[in-house]
């Protein structure tokens, strides 16, 4: 499943609401596409622009895993 460091079908995303705040969480492909989150990338983009690295999302890490948790019972 890992691959240098890396796990086949998730995508890293840091969440939280500061710099010493944020999170690396692993999301599934599938995940990311959902609205929700696709809502909370393009509400960071607004906010900083696109940048290289990491996909960073400007968010409380609990409610996110709260949402990715809801997501996936579905």
């Amino acid at each position: 499943m890992r691959e240098g460091g890396r796990r086949r079908g998730y995508v890293p995303v840091l969440v939280g609401k500061g710099k010493e705040d944020m999170h690396k969480i692993w999301v599934t492909v599938k995940a990311i596409h959902h609205l929700s989150i696709v809502e909370l990338l393009e509400q960071s983009v607004n906010e900083y622009g696109y940048q290289n690295g990491l996909l960073k999302i400007t968010y409380d890490a609990v409610k996110f895993k709260a949402i990715l948790h809801k997501i996936s019972k579905k």
